[in-house]
């Protein structure tokens, strides 16, 4: 099997078992008639613990073949704290097992986009087209993960997720390391000083923070919205493998034709799908609206996932990419906190719309912190 195969297969494994648990993690707690702002409490908790645990395993990793071991551990205490989780009945117990979840499971995808960047970046081989069985295994799995729940039950559709979690590490053995023997920038740890000094790094931490943290904390609560709207988890799981499939369409798309288009052409397009999403959310339309305009998540997501890593590499050394990512998730991840802790109250107290009106507000927002200026790595 060539190596590419081998990492498309680990992607598509590893959303898998994320499709079956974290889209329907929230409906889950609602079945157990948790009320929203308790919702928002425990949901907090998965990016705000990520804030501080990312940097530790950062630190852990003496250079990027180390990525690899640190997720094979983290992603089987991940398939036992899901497992475990679904045993709870009290809201306390079920938030402790939240921060275990966060400490073991926020990390992966840090440590495996940087791993995986650097390997295309080896290979030259466009990280979206590998990035793409993920999405495509995401997408169709969130139908299925509806359809089990509807006919099994949150708990049947929960292990078979901790069986994928657990795969995933099985498929993680199977790619090789890195050969950084020659590489010195790959062989020392990455410099921090070198970083914070990075204006244009620094610029588009803060538009990524904006962006995804609003973008996740918003998404945080769809599933409910759409289900107080007459959605049942099956639907939801059929809207979310709809715009999966486009956000593959985009990522493809991009792939292949990115090079034409300039990074703040880009970053413009993911602005203005991300607030008008919201902002239609936040209007009183019919359901079949709010369906159609998910689509454009797609465009928003799809092209954040080819500019993350084509931008970093262009603006950051190579010995520095994963410590990057790991910083400006973290700050994401510590925005999204504040977003859906924020979302509970605001949902609980005053409904969905105008919580999702001020997300609009705050997606728009990230359109100043667009860099014009050309690229320039340091």
């Amino acid at each position: 099997m060539k190596e590419v195969r081998k990492y498309q297969l680990t992607y598509f494994i590893r959303f898998i078992g994320d499709a079956l648990f974290y889209p329907f993690f929230a409906l889950y707690l609602k079945s157990m008639q948790v009320p929203n702002n308790q919702i928002g409490l425990i949901l907090m908790i998965l990016p705000l613990v990520a804030l501080f645990v990312n940097p530790i395993w950062s630190s852990l990793s003496r250079n990027i073949n180390d990525n690899r071991h640190i997720m094979r551990i983290l992603t089987i205490l991940e398939a036992i704290t899901v497992i475990v989780l679904i045993q709870l009945n009290q809201t306390q117990f079920i938030a402790l097992a939240v921060v275990v979840l966060a400490i073991v499971g926020q990390p992966v995808y840090v440590l495996l986009d940087s791993y995986t960047s650097v390997f295309s970046k080896k290979k030259n081989y466009p990280y979206g087209n590998i990035r793409l069985f993920g999405s495509f295994s995401y997408g169709v799995t969130t139908i299925v993960g509806g359809l089990m729940i509807a006919k099994l039950g949150y708990e049947e559709t929960f292990i078979a997720s901790a069986v994928f979690f657990a795969l995933f590490a099985v498929a993680l053995t199977w790619i090789l390391p890195l050969d950084i023997e020659n590489d010195i920038d790959l062989n020392i740890k990455s410099d921090a000083k070198v970083l914070i000094k990075n204006n244009k790094f620094l610029l588009f931490a803060i538009f990524y923070i904006i962006t995804l943290g609003i973008l996740f904390g918003g998404d945080n609560f769809l599933s409910i919205y759409f289900e107080s709207l007459g959605v049942k988890p099956d639907q939801y799981g059929l809207i979310m493998f709809i715009f999966i499939i486009f956000e593959m369409i985009v990522l493809a798309y991009l792939s292949a034709n990115g090079y034409k288009y300039k990074t703040k052409t880009l970053l413009l397009m993911i602005v203005i799908t991300n607030a008008l999403r919201f902002l239609i959310y936040g209007i009183e339309l019919p359901l079949i609206v709010y369906i159609l305009i998910s689509l454009i998540r797609s465009v928003t997501m799809g092209t954040m996932l080819y500019v993350t890593i084509r931008y970093i590499e262009e603006i950051v050394l190579p010995k520095n990419i994963t410590l990057g990512i790991l910083v400006f998730s973290s700050f994401r991840s510590l925005f999204t906190a504040l977003v859906t802790l924020s979302g509970g109250y605001i949902t609980e107290l005053f409904g969905y719309r105008p919580y999702y009106i001020m997300a609009s507000i705050i997606a728009l927002s990230a359109i100043g912190f667009i860099d014009y200026s050309q690229s320039k790595v340091s």
